[in-house]
């Protein structure tokens, strides 16, 4: 069985902070993909589909409740260390990647 999704919020995709619409799904959907980095806060990116397969993508927020199972496959880089530093040229929180130095313990 695939895995299947009841309860979904989902951050749309927007070219600005000033727009960001957060959207509710309540139905059995399942996770295509998902992709993203788990520090201190979890940053993803998931592609949900419907019964007929419509398609719907964005950035999970929240708890999500999963309605039967769901198979993810978690890989660490321990030399290397993610963070989201402000990026002045695009005005959103971006993905910085940088070796772990050797006195930074792994979170």
């Amino acid at each position: 069985m695939n895995p299947v999704l009841y309860l979904w919020f989902l951050l749309l995709a927007s070219d600005t902070f000033a727009y960001i619409q957060i959207i509710h799904l309540k139905e059995r959907l399942e996770i295509v993909s998902l992709v993203g980095t788990l520090n201190e806060e979890a940053h993803l990116h998931i592609s949900l589909s419907d019964k007929d397969g419509k398609t719907i993508g964005g950035h999970a927020m929240g708890d999500l409740e999963v309605f039967t199972t769901a198979e993810i496959v978690i890989g660490e880089l321990s030399d290397l260390q993610f963070t989201r530093e402000m990026d002045e040229r695009t005005g959103f929180p971006e993905l910085v990647i940088r070796p772990r130095s050797e006195n930074t313990t792994s979170a």
